[in-house]
């Protein structure tokens, strides 16, 4: 009986790990459309997270709300130097590093398979 606790507590662990990383990996797409709505591709069309809506929610909002993967998507970005911020704290999008397969996921999902909440 405990050999089938443990067994059961491991799958719901990599359950978990495999739902938060598809959550993740959806949110990188829709943080990449939302650069691409936008514009804010170059220094020179950079925004801020206000005008892209990518700013951190307040308490209230994190306690009512599902949890939102966005900013930990934006991160992400941030940390592989796709998305670059600047001393004025405004984002833009470097086309050139994003590396092709993720280019081609994102034509093949389209704006209309990636609904922006």
């Amino acid at each position: 009986m405990i050999f089938l606790v443990i067994i059961v507590m491991i799958i719901a662990f990599g359950g978990s790990l495999y739902v938060r990383a598809l959550l993740t990996r959806r949110a990188i797409f829709k943080v990449i459309e939302i650069f691409y709505q936008h514009q804010a591709l170059g220094t020179k069309a950079a925004k801020s997270r206000r005008e892209l809506g990518l700013e951190r929610p307040d308490f209230l909002q994190r306690m009512t709300k599902p949890r939102d993967y966005k900013q930990y998507a934006l991160q992400i970005l941030i940390k592989r130097e796709i998305v670059i911020e600047d001393e004025q704290g405004r984002l833009s999008l470097v086309e050139e590093r994003l590396d092709q397969n993720l280019k081609n996921k994102r034509r093949n999902y389209g704006v209309s398979r990636l609904v922006i909440y």
